[in-house]
């Protein structure tokens, strides 16, 4: 794996050089939400459409047998229904996102990859961490987000079928290097 020349990058973004394991939500739902997520914070669409991130990044580039590894735990899980809720906003905080509703076999895909060993937990907000998918991270107002038309949590419900591996380039715009498919 070639790894981005990341020496200009603040440590926050340097965590991340190796990549993380992600949630991409369908086209469609994807196509509702990424205008949502420009419109309130730009900065952070730029970077990566929208996602749920499943696990803290990467602590080491992945070799073909880390992978090897992630592919046999996502295996190990059946696909799954999960659904996005209304927009909140994380306590004293400044980040508003969608939060996915509590779901066993999510918290299972969760526990199964961290357990693989190959992801860094040194990381703020590692054990307490809510799966969710971010709209803003600049500050926005909750009630601006509550205003920016978006969809009902029931039409936020779908299929999980694979996981992504997204990493970033040398301008830290991330994109997928790999999926891993749950078991169906």
């Amino acid at each position: 794996m070639t790894v981005p020349k990341s020496s200009r990058w603040p440590a926050w973004q340097q965590a991340y050089r190796y990549g993380a394991l992600v949630i991409e939500p369908p086209r469609e739902l994807a196509s509702v939400l990424d205008p949502i997520r420009e419109r309130l914070d730009p900065d952070s669409a730029a970077v990566l459409g929208a996602h749920i991130t499943l696990t803290p990044p990467f602590a080491a580039a992945p070799s073909p047998a880390d992978e090897e590894r992630v592919r046999t735990a996502v295996r190990g899980v059946f696909s799954m229904r999960l659904q996005l809720d209304r927009p909140r906003q994380f306590s004293g905080s400044s980040v508003i996102y969608l939060p996915v509703v509590p779901s066993p076999g999510l918290d299972k895909l969760r526990t199964v990859l961290l357990a693989t060993g190959l992801s860094r937990l040194d990381l703020p907000h590692t054990s307490d961490f809510v799966p969710h998918l971010t709209l803003s991270e600049s500050g926005t107002a909750l009630e601006s987000a509550l205003r920016a038309d978006v969809p009902r949590p029931a039409s936020m419900a779908f299929l999980l079928e694979a996981v992504s591996w997204v990493v970033p380039d040398e301008t830290f715009h991330f994109t997928v290097r790999r999926a891993f498919h749950l078991d169906v």
